[in-house]
């Protein structure tokens, strides 16, 4: 019985021991400027992210292609995190509540439909690095723009720099997503 009681102590001790600090990967709040008021229905798909940002601790790109991971982690899992901040910043920067994840239910489904993919977004040798396709639909229409985008911050590699640099680079990618619509 002490044996048991032992080990489950043990356990819940290890198991405490995990990452001290978590963040948050969002767009900075100063990056989201208003526009003119857009009240078309925007649908945001769940943006898809490398295989590296769907673990709980945070990357970093070492020389050689080598990923290797910080004892801190994020808070809520990335791809849930920067859908939620890119459909955050839409609401803000048009003034329109109208923005939601795709698909939605309503009766009648109209408007435009956002889906972002992240080929790659790491800190790697002193800079942030995003680079992403996306494209922007008319909801009913056969017709779609898409785009490539790329993006380096300069960072230093702290995680709260490098975490820094990750929401300026989201922003921008946020920021130009919004003046194509």
């Amino acid at each position: 019985m002490k044996q048991i009681l032992w080990v489950l102590t043990l356990v819940g001790v290890i198991g405490c021991g995990g990452a001290s600090k978590q963040y948050l990967l969002s767009v900075n709040g100063e990056q989201v400027s208003g526009a003119a008021k857009h009240t078309t229905q925007i649908g945001v798909d769940k943006i898809i992210v490398p295989g590296y940002l769907e673990e709980s601790r945070i990357p970093v790109q070492k020389p050689g292609g080598e990923i290797r991971y910080r004892d801190e982690g994020w808070a809520v899992p990335a791809a849930t995190s920067l859908t939620n901040s890119l459909i955050y910043a839409l609401q803000k920067r048009f003034s329109n509540p109208n923005v939601y994840l795709f698909p939605w239910d309503v009766e009648r489904e109209q408007g435009m439909r956002i889906k972002v993919v992240i080929q790659r977004f790491i800190y790697s040798g002193g800079k942030v690095i995003l680079e992403a396709n996306y494209f922007i639909k008319r909801i009913g229409s056969r017709h779609k723009r898409s785009y490539l985008f790329a993006v380096e911050v300069p960072s230093a590699e702290d995680t709260p720099s490098v975490i820094r640099a990750m929401g300026d680079a989201f922003g921008k990618l946020t920021a130009e997503i919004g003046q194509k619509l």
